[in-house]
């Protein structure tokens, strides 16, 4: 009876330790081919083939210089007027801040992605919280790009307001993430904080700039297709929580109202009131 149940304890450790190490592979190698498509798809397509396929000149990399380059991360190999270089930086607070956000969403960006991988070998995954989140995806990559901008640019005009939406944003996406998991319990106030944030960015949004972009089309092409991409999710975000609540609402032979706790919606609405207020001046 002992050499039965080590063996069976021992078979089931060796087990647990394959899939682990197996999960953690998948999670791993997912996470690295999404961070390196999404530049590749940003840059190397959408923006060299249809955005400013005019820009596809040859350039003499023997004739020209980086005359902003401080070469300091050279060391003593180089000095000001630097050569011809793929990718160069200076050693300055703002690169430090670049680097810094980039490695922040890249850690974030692989646990989401491992966190995924487990619920989806689980099998206890929801395929429309997974759509939900997948289509968020633009928002953020969009937000660590213009941050990335506003610092290499020392240009600062639109930080406040977008601070506003990328940390709203990210709220949202941490409890959709959660939603994903069926293991999870899918309770009222994770549906009206993932609904109020959005509708909340819908209302800001059509006053900013979406109605006058799109719907009068008085942007130029990329913004029309900009503000399109950022719309389209927080549209979606607002959709599925009250399909959620509907489906919950006929179990229960009841009215979506009747789900939520009076101060539940009192606070809904009162963010909502707010952050598009807030949105708005700032």
């Amino acid at each position: 009876m002992q050499e039965y149940l080590e063996k069976k304890l021992t078979t089931a450790h060796d087990t647990g330790s394959r899939t682990n190490f197996k999960e953690k592979a998948i999670g791993f190698v997912s996470a690295v081919g999404f961070v390196c498509l999404l530049p590749l798809l940003h840059i190397g397509v959408f923006y060299k083939h249809i955005w400013v396929p005019d820009k596809k000149k040859i350039i003499d990399r023997y004739a020209c210089d980086c005359s902003c380059f401080d070469t300091i991360f050279r060391g003593r190999y180089e000095y000001p007027v630097s050569s011809y270089k793929h990718v160069y930086f200076n050693a300055t607070s703002n690169t430090f801040y670049i680097w810094t956000l980039t490695v922040l969403v890249l850690f974030l960006t692989y646990d989401a992605i491992k966190y995924l991988v487990g619920v989806l070998r689980r099998g206890t995954c929801r395929r429309r919280w997974l759509f939900t989140l997948l289509v968020s995806v633009y928002p953020h990559y969009y937000s660590w790009w213009s941050y990335f901008n506003y610092w290499n640019e020392d240009f600062y005009q639109h930080w406040a307001h977008h601070m506003l939406f990328a940390v709203t944003e990210l709220v949202s996406t941490v409890v959709v993430l959660n939603l994903c998991d069926s293991g999870h319990r899918v309770k009222t106030w994770k549906l009206l904080a993932v609904f109020s944030i959005n509708l909340a960015h819908i209302l800001i949004s059509g006053i900013d700039q979406f109605i006058e972009h799109v719907v009068f089309s008085k942007g130029f092409a990329f913004q029309s297709l900009r503000d399109v991409g950022l719309m389209l999710p927080d549209i979606v975000h607002v959709a599925v929580p009250v399909w959620e609540l509907n489906t919950w609402a006929r179990s229960k032979h009841s009215t979506v109202w009747e789900l939520f706790y009076r101060e539940e919606l009192m606070m809904a609405a009162l963010f909502i009131i707010l952050f598009s207020i807030f949105g708005t001046i700032i």
